[in-house]
């Protein structure tokens, strides 16, 4: 029995078989060794389950599933958190487009293992596009102190790279259904309620844009929820508000009304 604090590892899928590869083979390719890979397929239309299954037929950390019928993202990170076992200490995501640097699970363990009122860890980004070429790279507030003064702005997270304690899993429970975009935004603000908040400074994730990304497809929702999560976190969660917060979501219902702003405004705000 290994003396490292085991994880759960967490990736849904729908639909990216010319990424998916990449991503498992990052997961298992990692310094830190105790873990589980939780793989959700949400019926996917490709060859994803293929890859899937041919993946975990050679290797036993890999526990694969698929939804029986297509359930959208948040209905689908929910049964991952469901699958994941009971002896977990931590749970890691990491979407099925994105990519995982060799040390990244090492990091995160050793931090939140070390600062017991961090509910979770994520880190700054690598930025890939299709071709996993590099194109940027994207630095977040790191300190928890950093990320409260800005979090009610703009969500200071890359969803790929978050380490959650199950502590604080079983504490607030599952993704809120509501939000068809944005549940990751809300979740970490939940978290932040009653835990320390952090981002590594090293980059522990390529993360990739595309154009099928669900954000850029359904900008005005994503702007919607984003408005709403905001005013939410500060009216139920206790999150502070200031001037700047009440500016940011003026901008965010102005952009509604013009496009092009609103592209502007989620490209340099929003995106995540």
């Amino acid at each position: 029995m290994s003396d490292l604090p085991f994880i759960t590892v967490f990736t849904p899928n729908y639909n990216k078989s010319d990424f998916l590869s990449e991503t498992i083979e990052s997961i298992l390719n990692q310094t830190y060794s105790n873990f589980e890979y939780v793989i959700v397929d949400d019926c996917s239309t490709d060859n994803s389950w293929e890859i899937i299954q041919s993946y975990a037929s050679k290797d036993n950390r890999i526990k694969a599933y698929r939804n029986e019928l297509n359930c959208a993202i948040v209905e689908t990170r929910n049964r991952g958190l469901n699958h994941s076992s009971d002896d977990a200490k931590y749970f890691a995501i990491i979407d099925s487009d994105d990519v995982a640097t060799p040390e990244r699970l090492q990091s995160q363990v050793k931090f939140l293992e070390e600062n017991l009122e961090y509910g979770l860890v994520g880190s700054d980004a690598i930025i890939i596009d299709e071709d996993s070429q590099k194109i940027g790279y994207r630095t977040y507030p790191h300190t928890d102190a950093e990320i409260r003064e800005k979090i009610v702005r703009f969500n200071p997270f890359t969803q790929s790279s978050i380490t959650i304690r199950k502590e604080a899993i079983r504490e607030i429970g599952p993704y809120d259904e509501q939000w068809k975009v944005c549940q990751d935004y809300d979740y970490w603000l939940r978290v932040g309620k009653d835990w320390k908040l952090q981002n590594l400074e090293e980059p522990l994730i390529k993360y990739r844009l595309s154009r099928s990304q669900v954000k850029s497809t359904h900008l005005k929702e994503t702007i919607q929820n984003t408005y709403r999560i905001q005013k939410k976190a500060i009216n139920e969660y206790g999150y502070k508000d200031n001037f700047k917060n009440k500016f940011n979501r003026f901008l965010l219902r102005v952009s509604l009304l013009y496009p092009k702003i609103a592209y502007v405004f989620y490209k340099k705000f929003i995106v995540t």
